[in-house]
């Protein structure tokens, strides 16, 4: 039996120490500020200046130590399981599709002039994606509120999901409630889509290999009928008339049949066919 904090992944270890490094150019003098500018997720310069890269930098920005400490806590304590259970790719894919699908939310803002035009950063959205699918799969476990309340995970995800939709009726104050919600609802989304679009990949790669094995398949028989039709009866004449009474088209015939598909017979580990060797 062993004791101790868990190990960190290497998604989510990669995801930490992009997040880190970016807000270390944040704090620098001059260089935060351009980072920023063109990071952070403005709706009216996402979606309508189509500056669609803001939908995913923004994630990687925050505001304060307190705001980074607290996401980057929340990502460790609740991604570790998932990540290892999903692995690293489908973790860090599902973080990413997060934290874009809770900004295509702030879209809504574009009918307040005012909303529209503020920067919103902050990796929130995907992190409370994390915890929501943290909670779907480890319903009954319970977390300290504030560190002192123990409270049931699903408890607290449906608590940030009210108080982020009243929150996004009423906004108010620096807390970007719609992409907080949105966090949640793509997550959601993601459990009830991600057997669909999967079985159809599965399906979709199976049906493209029977293909490309079907159009191999005929590619064989077209170079075994050229074989047939214009090599083998040039191969009979030499074996009984010897090299010398072939033509000049009929030995042009043999050369462009030793070079059919090289690399094909290679990969077949088939030796190249080649009459002049």
């Amino acid at each position: 039996m062993s004791y101790g904090v868990p190990g960190i992944p290497r998604g989510i270890k990669t995801l930490v120490i992009a997040t880190l490094v970016v807000y270390f150019f944040q704090i620098l003098p001059g260089a935060g500020a351009f980072i920023t500018s063109w990071g952070a997720l403005v709706p009216y310069l996402t979606f309508i200046q189509g500056q669609i890269w803001r939908a995913v930098t923004y994630m990687f920005l925050h505001g304060s130590p307190f705001h980074i400490l607290f996401n980057m806590l929340m990502l460790w304590m609740f991604g570790v399981e998932i990540e290892n259970m999903w692995g690293t790719r489908r973790f860090v894919a599902f973080y990413l599709i997060c934290g874009a699908g809770s900004a295509m939310f702030s879209i809504l803002n574009l009918f307040n002039s005012e909303l529209s035009l503020i920067p919103v950063i902050g990796a929130s959205g995907a992190v409370l994606g994390v915890l929501t699918i943290y909670a779907y799969y480890f319903p009954h476990r319970q977390v300290l509120l504030f560190f002192v309340l123990p409270v049931n995970i699903r408890i607290i995800v449906i608590g940030y999901a009210l108080y982020s939709l009243f929150g996004s009726i009423a906004p108010r104050g620096v807390i970007s409630h719609l992409t907080h919600l949105g966090g949640i609802v793509v997550a959601l989304l993601y459990l009830k889509l991600y057997p669909l679009i999967s079985e159809w990949y599965r399906q979709f790669r199976v049906d493209a290999s029977e293909r490309q094995m079907r159009k191999e398949a005929e590619r064989r028989a077209e170079r075994a009928r050229y074989f047939e039709q214009k090599v083998d009866p040039i191969l009979e004449k030499i074996s009984k008339e010897g090299m010398e009474a072939l033509t000049a088209a009929e030995k042009k015939i043999l050369k462009e049949a030793a070079k059919i598909d090289k690399a094909q017979l290679k990969k077949d580990k088939i030796i190249p066919f080649d009459p002049f060797r």
